[in-house]
């Protein structure tokens, strides 16, 4: 599991480390992962992405990984922000959080949850045991 760069990083995991089932990555940024590593990532990766962050280049890149795995899935969270899956969103209070904008307008506890349960979900449907 990773977040922005580490998000794609979490995916480079997947070709690098055999060990490595599946991955999450939190609004990857993907710019840093090269072409010719696409075919490479074989195994399933749940994106899951606000509202504010994602380029189309970027949705792009996610869209061809998922179209050679069917387990790879993209969700985005509506009224969430790139902050919304870090601390950042907690650290200071309503007001400031929205001016600087570190929050959306989705209720960071909201967007927290949401972003728990779907990565949960995820990683215990391909990392179960029992199958």
């Amino acid at each position: 599991v990773g977040h922005s760069f580490g998000g794609v990083t979490a995916v480079l995991a997947l070709v690098k480390e055999p060990a490595f089932r599946c991955a999450v990555a939190l609004d990857a940024w993907m710019f840093p992962l090269e072409n010719a590593l696409y075919s490479e990532v074989l195994k399933p990766v749940l994106f899951i992405n606000t509202e504010k962050f994602q380029t189309p280049e970027s949705i792009a890149k996610m869209k061809r990984l998922s179209s050679r795995n069917s387990q790879t899935k993209i969700i985005t969270i509506l009224g969430s922000v790139h902050q919304s899956q870090t601390d950042f969103a907690f650290l200071t209070g309503n007001l400031i959080s929205r001016i600087l904008g570190m929050r959306g307008t989705l209720d960071p506890y909201k967007a927290l949850d949401i972003t728990s349960r779907a990565a949960l979900a995820f990683l215990q449907r391909h990392l179960s045991t029992a199958r």
